[in-house]
């Protein structure tokens, strides 16, 4: 695998950055409801309670776990831990998930990073939600899954979501060294690096591909894991398996394009912030920061601080790179 440029750091952290708050004002919206893609790229919508641009706990997670390896020079998976409880600490979560609160209070009343996470049954998208950037920092398949495994852990406990979390780094490990993406061989990386922890989730990656163009892909991926659908029409619940399938299937249907991915994500109605932040990293791993559209960049709110955090981070993965010679 190549080392990931400065521009793909920046597009992978800011895209995701960008794509949450293209998302979270429409939050739990049926996909009728939400505007078209041309509104979604014009601007941010208003987010009720908060400035334009303003991003969620998604994003908030995510930088919570770069800004430890920033700081530690590596994967600590505790110190990630202490990192994401820190912001409940200090009651700065932006619409929490239920899982990550439980896991979060459960480390600031132990302070052990081991059992804090969601138990099985859980199986909330709170690890895929966070996970893309890590998958810049290995050079290697074998060693991603493992570590993102355990760090998928930290909150919830439950094999699909851990197995979300692995697919989701896999895909920006994958998105961010490959020139072209056959969505087969694609889909079939990401089943292999998930195939042990969650043989359900593998198989139903690895059966995506067949459903792009069929009428009933939606159906598909919004009822993915479900013996009896929530829903009659399909949405994009915050269950991990249906979040990583349409996340996926987001970049395979606009491959060469940051905004049309990333609307497209948004537009499938649910969980659109979850939705957006994902998709808008793996676009942003794929193209870089020049693909982002200036106009929501300059509205996101901090960006400045994002841009600074990815610079070190980029810094941080070429260093590692360094020591071990490649």
């Amino acid at each position: 695998m190549n080392i990931p440029t400065k521009s793909v750091v920046l597009g992978t952290l800011l895209g995701g950055a960008v794509g949450d708050a293209m998302g979270a004002p429409f939050e739990g919206l049926w996909a009728d409801s939400i505007p078209s893609a041309d509104s979604l790229a014009a601007a941010f919508h208003e987010y009720h309670g908060y400035p334009n641009g303003q991003y969620t706990d998604d994003t908030q997670l995510t930088l919570a776990t770069i800004k430890s390896i920033v700081e530690q020079d590596d994967i600590i998976v505790a110190d990630i831990a202490r990192q994401i409880a820190e912001l409940w600490r200090h009651h700065s979560v932006i619409g929490p998930g239920g899982a990550c609160t439980q896991a979060a209070e459960r480390y600031l009343t132990t302070d052990d990073h081991r059992n804090m996470g969601a138990p099985v049954g859980q199986a909330g998208n709170g690890t895929a939600m966070r996970t893309a950037a890590l998958g810049l920092w290995f050079k290697n398949k074998e060693s991603l899954i493992p570590l993102v495994a355990d760090i998928s852990r930290i909150t919830h406990q439950d094999s699909r979501s851990v197995a979300g979390g692995v697919a989701i780094a896999m895909a920006a490990n994958q998105m961010s060294s490959a020139s072209d993406i056959n969505p087969h061989s694609f889909c079939r990386v990401l089943a292999d690096a998930c195939r042990d922890i969650n043989s359900e989730m593998a198989e139903l990656l690895q059966q995506l591909p067949d459903y792009l163009n069929d009428a009933s892909v939606l159906d598909f991926i919004a009822h993915a894991g479900q013996r009896i659908p929530e829903f009659d029409k399909p949405i994009i619940t915050p269950f991990v398996i249906p979040t990583v399938l349409a996340s996926i299937y987001s970049i395979l249907i606009c491959p060469d394009s940051w905004i049309g991915a990333v609307t497209l994500a948004v537009r499938l109605g649910g969980d659109v912030d979850t939705l957006g932040a994902i998709v808008g990293a793996l676009a942003g791993a794929r193209h870089g920061i020049d693909a982002i559209p200036k106009n929501l960049l300059n509205c996101l709110q901090d960006s400045s601080n994002i841009e600074v955090l990815a610079t070190r981070y980029h810094l941080a993965i070429h260093a590692q790179a360094e020591e071990s010679g490649e």
